[in-house]
């Protein structure tokens, strides 16, 4: 969704001609080259990432078909192995890179990757990095462990929510009748939120593509399935609370959070360490109606009465419009402009 946002954008924010390559079969469109992620490589037994198959299909794929000379090229990730294609790129085409990392590649925190699998992928990002000509993430937590993110033309982007497609939220009620939404996948096991959620007696609404998570015999727990955008935001809208899976690792950034700060939705996040810090602390400081919870059934269950008994706070005016994914191309647009100087 960041990558289709700007390639619609680009073409008027830069005066460009956008041509984009994805692994997403089901994609359509002139400008729209799609390249399949599949095949095989004893590589993957090293580093389990598609970008390795992905990179070795779009060489093949340029290399068969003529597309006009690109100026410069913004690879984005996960998968991060295709970020391997900024020399060949560079070669081929006499261009610039950008390398877009939506999450952390060698250091993720929230993965638990073996002492060597992180330092093989230390020695290759810092190999991408250093070949590229600009570095784009999603937050300063994520820049600090990012190799030479504050050595190379860099900017921050939040993903943001997409301000061209409408919604029409409804009240925010914070009552004993609350109903809860998740959007997106689940991080880790969604049991404690639901035995909660039982416990409370009160109904969440889950779209996304991990309903197999989920108790669908349960009378409180409900799924929309996998949906479109604009009904994502029908069913965000239509709810009081939204609710956040956090790692409780600094670096953790989420895309749902900015659509539940547009529809003005109360906020529970459930932490599976630590409360209260990082980026998703750090966004949501002043904004009202926020509330924490271990991941635990007790603890969250314990957050929901309180929400029960709380006031809803209408947020400052205008508090979501600096989340607009047209906010956030303005970073990323300068440094397009600085890079082909």
């Amino acid at each position: 969704m960041r990558a289709g946002y700007w390639s619609r954008t680009f073409p008027e924010a830069l005066d460009a001609n956008v041509q984009v390559i994805t692994g997403q079969e089901d994609a359509s469109g002139d400008n729209v080259h799609v390249v399949p992620k599949s095949g095989s490589s004893i590589w993957t037994k090293v580093i389990a990432d598609d970008g390795i198959i992905w990179k070795k299909n779009i060489q093949s794929y340029l290399e068969k078909n003529t597309l006009d000379s690109p100026d410069l090229v913004i690879i984005t990730g996960g998968p991060f192995m295709h970020f391997g294609l900024t020399t060949w790129l560079k070669k081929k085409y006499t261009c610039k890179v950008i390398l877009d990392y939506r999450d952390p590649f060698a250091i993720n925190p929230g993965f638990e990757n073996a002492w060597y699998k992180v330092r093989i992928k230390q020695f290759v990002e810092k190999r991408f990095n250093a070949a590229a000509d600009g570095l784009i993430t999603v937050n300063e937590y994520c820049g600090k462990i990012i190799s030479l993110f504050g050595k190379k033309p860099s900017v921050i982007a939040q993903n943001g929510f997409d301000e061209t497609v409408s919604c029409q939220p409804e009240e925010v009620k914070l009552d004993s009748s609350i109903s809860f939404s998740y959007a997106g996948k689940f991080y880790f096991d969604p049991s404690p939120i639901q035995q909660a959620i039982n416990q409370s007696k009160v109904n969440l609404f889950y779209i996304g593509p991990d309903e197999n998570q989920l108790d669908l015999e349960s009378d409180y727990v409900h799924s929309k399935g996998f949906v479109d955008y604009s009904t994502a935001l029908d069913v965000i809208g239509k709810n009081d609370v939204g609710i956040i899976q956090t790692f409780g690792h600094e670096f953790q950034s989420t895309t749902k959070i900015f659509d539940y700060l547009r529809c003005e939705r109360a906020i529970l996040i459930v932490s599976a360490d630590k409360l209260h810090e990082g980026s998703i602390h750090d966004e949501l400081k002043n904004y009202p109606n926020v509330f924490w919870a271990k991941n635990d059934a007790v603890s969250i269950a314990e957050a929901i009465e309180e929400i029960k008994k709380s006031s809803y706070t209408k947020p400052p005016s205008g508090f979501a419009d600096k989340y607009s994914r047209k906010y956030q191309l303005t970073n990323v647009v300068e440094l397009i402009e600085k890079l082909l100087k």
